[in-house]
């Protein structure tokens, strides 16, 4: 299952843990309002994909041998398999802080998630300290590693001091919290950490963001995107153009026999007949090649590890707008009332990953799915109504005015497939967006079928599929 956490105004992240070799299938419905503008020509599939999507593999994690020699300070000879073991480890103590921030934010600030965020990370500070790196690149990375840790500390930390109910905690776990507070400033001070973390807040905020690059390059795995479809795009070219050349010289011809002069109407004729080809070739070849490559992959990714550049995962990816009425049956029966006519245009995004068994180890990779919607709150309009509303009935001249935000409702809707079931799970959200960003992020019951319910009657299913599709095209 995925983790959905917000990152910014406009984006939003999903996470989950592959620890298995195999086949995973992600599939991301995106069900748009009615009265949404989105169209293949306002904002072509491909466009979607390079400046709305993000997905992203990254390593995590040791293998269990190797982590009893990183006990033993041995894995500090063997860079870069040093870095990938403390970049892990540095990653997988945000994540678990990120969790306990989330809690706190549905529930409220409570002694529970405290307590575990400050036994986390003195145990965390314990153990990368006592874990020094005898390389000076090594040596570079762990102060990356212990500058991040130390101000990612402290950021939990002081937002829950600025929490309203902090002096309602238990006295002794104030007192944690400002003693792990000042120990960690005085670490800061003493080894020369401050210089980085002193200067203004922007600045010092996009410090620590590349300070975060810098620790994800070596477990970022690295894509080598190849396009699809460009031998079917030249083969269409090619034999519009001979169909089109074949018709010219048939007219020319027809022309010639008839009169032997050249005139000026051939001259038109055959100018007009140009100008029509450039006119619609391009159309042509666009249509023709989408029609035939309908329901194929659009691009292929190999996933190489860092420094080595060996393979790790295949993936392949898959982007269309589609109707509710193209969807598949399971789809269709569970969309609701996300989509009130057949005229929304539905964002379809599948990734088919198959990671490498010989390479693959528990825990090792996690996929991250960020979709970006600052291009659909763009095709919200701005807001332009005003409510007016009394403030005191008694007074005549209290009336307060109030600017309506425009909102559109978006569905999410994710279906995964993983090597070790046979059947499908699905997670749904609901978005609200305004021009200015995503104001809410709800998860919903996605409503989706146990496996039994999958084996029942999946020909009979099928049949109605096919019946309710002829009856759309042939309009009775």
């Amino acid at each position: 299952m995925f983790l959905l956490k917000r990152k910014g105004d406009y984006r939003i992240h999903f996470t989950r843990s592959l620890t298995l070799p195999g086949r995973y299938t992600v599939d991301l419905f995106i069900f748009t309002p009615y009265e949404s503008d989105l169209s293949t020509r306002l904002f072509p599939e491909r466009q979607f994909f390079q400046s709305c999507i993000e997905h992203r593999f990254s390593l995590r994690d040791l293998p269990k041998k190797d982590r009893v020699e990183f006990a033993d300070n041995s894995v500090a000879l063997l860079s870069p398999h040093y870095e990938i073991a403390m970049g892990s480890s540095i990653f997988q103590y945000r994540d678990t802080l990120e969790r306990l921030r989330q809690q706190i934010s549905r529930s409220g600030l409570t002694e529970e998630p405290v307590k575990r965020a400050v036994r986390v990370s003195e145990t965390f500070a314990s153990q990368l300290r006592n874990t020094r790196a005898g390389q000076s690149r090594q040596q570079r990375y762990f102060e990356l590693i212990d500058t991040y840790f130390s101000w990612h500390a402290e950021q939990i930390f002081l937002e829950c001091l600025a929490a309203e109910n902090f002096s309602d905690l238990d006295p002794e776990l104030q007192q944690s919290v400002h003693d792990f507070l000042r120990r960690e400033y005085d670490y800061r001070r003493g080894h020369e950490y401050m210089v980085s973390l002193d200067g203004e807040p922007s600045r010092v905020w996009n410090r620590i963001a590349l300070y975060q690059r810098l620790l994800e390059y070596p477990l970022r795995l690295r894509p080598k995107v190849t396009p699809l479809g460009a031998g079917t795009r030249k083969a269409v070219k090619a034999v519009s153009t001979m169909w089109i050349m074949m018709l010219f010289t048939y007219i020319l011809f027809n022309a010639r026999d008839t009169s032997q002069k050249l005139s000026l109407t051939l001259l038109l004729g055959i100018g007009l007949i140009y100008t029509l080809r450039d006119l619609v070739r391009e159309d042509m070849i666009n249509g023709i090649t989408s029609w035939l490559r309908r329901g194929k992959a659009r691009w292929k990714i190999r996933m190489v590890t860092p420094y080595t550049d060996k393979v790790l995962a295949q993936q392949r990816l898959w982007l269309d707008y589609r109707k509710l009425s193209d969807l598949p049956q399971k789809i269709r029966q569970r969309s609701g009332r996300w989509a009130p006519s057949d005229e929304g245009q539905i964002i379809h995004y599948r990734s088919v990953v198959k990671l490498d068994k010989n390479v693959l180890r528990k825990d090792q990779i996690q996929e991250g799915l960020t979709l970006d919607c600052e291009a659909l709150c763009h095709l919200v309009e701005p807001a332009t109504n005003r409510l007016y509303s009394w403030t005191d009935k008694d007074d005549p001249a209290s009336i307060e005015s109030h600017l309506i935000e425009k909102q559109r409702d978006y569905n999410l809707l994710l279906v995964v497939s993983d090597p070790d079931k046979d059947h499908s799970t699905a997670q749904r959200w609901h978005l609200q967006l305004t021009r200015n960003g995503i104001i809410r992020c709800k998860s919903k019951k996605a409503n989706w079928p146990t496996p039994e319910q999958d084996q029942r009657k999946p020909r009979l299913e099928s049949f109605r599929h096919r019946l309710y599709r002829w009856f759309r095209v042939t309009g009775y």
